[in-house]
């Protein structure tokens, strides 16, 4: 006797739809979060690459609650204003899970409430309703604004040294895992790596893989190493440790390919998103 195949479509999978069932087996966790999964510091010198960076700042913001997300941006003060509109172009309608999420509704009920103004940017009305846009918040306020936890919201804050940079850093909220510095020149990266608590900074890119460095960050060895497109530098800078990762290749300027955390490039001796090289980031 034939046996029935698995995918055998049967009389009532076509006339007896059923609704009670849902095709996503994946369910989103909309409870409050109260921690930052590895929050994000961004700096944007005036000389830093807009493009690059306002497209990855509104990539972040589309997903406030995911592991990594970006919370703080400071951008010197020279470009401030184009920096927030070329962010604000590109901003698009959340998806339902980040604009149902309990902590992104009371972040914005917060904003909207007025009795303690604080300017934010949200998309225009035909790309977002206000109900379900990234929220970019202008008014100089910190995370501490917001109750406690992940806010779904990113703060801008402007500096006109590396200084003002620093102590914006180290006024925020969050306990940052990695800053990403954009500027033409990296010379300034070491006085912002001096006076903050960070070990990772990346120059001009984003979450590069750290396998080929990590065994020299461990052994606190102090070295200089050129990997798949990047320049890795272990450094103890002011008594600390620290990771500064930078592309020397034009072409390699995006993060790994490969999950945030399990990287399998350099155990395979590969180049980083190699499968995307063709692509723009």
């Amino acid at each position: 006797m034939c046996e029935i195949p698995e995918n055998f479509v049967t009389y009532d999978m076509v006339h007896n739809l059923r609704g009670d069932k849902s095709k996503f087996k994946k369910h989103r966790d909309l409870r409050p979060t109260k921690y930052w999964p590895g929050a994000r510091f961004m700096v944007v010198c005036k000389n830093g690459d807009l493009n690059t960076a306002t497209y990855a700042v509104a990539g972040f913001m589309q997903e406030p609650f995911q592991l990594f997300p970006l919370a703080t941006v400071a951008v010197h003060r020279s470009i401030r204003d184009e920096f927030i509109a070329m962010v604000r172009s590109r901003f698009r309608q959340l998806k339902p899970h980040v604009a149902n999420h309990p902590n992104y509704e009371r972040s914005l009920n917060l904003l909207q409430d007025g009795h303690n103004p604080v300017d934010y940017i949200i998309a225009d009305e035909k790309d977002a309703p206000a109900c379900a846009s990234p929220v970019l918040v202008t008014g100089g306020v910190t995370h501490l604004y917001f109750p406690s936890g992940a806010t779904g919201v990113t703060t801008l804050h402007t500096f006109e040294t590396i200084h003002e940079a620093a102590e914006i850093f180290c006024k925020e909220q969050p306990n940052f895992d990695a800053v990403y510095y954009f500027d033409e020149s990296i010379a300034s990266v070491y006085t912002l790596a001096k006076h903050i608590k960070c070990v990772q900074i990346y120059v001009n890119c984003l979450d590069a893989c750290l396998l080929a460095i990590m065994p020299y960050y461990t052994s606190k060895v102090q070295t200089v190493l050129y990997k798949n497109g990047f320049h890795y530098e272990v450094l103890n800078i002011g008594g600390s440790w620290k990771i500064i990762v930078f592309p020397y290749s034009s072409s390699i300027l995006r993060p790994c390919c490969c999950p945030l955390g399990y990287c399998r490039c350099y155990a395979m001796h590969t180049v980083c998103c190699q499968d995307h090289l063709n692509t723009q980031f």
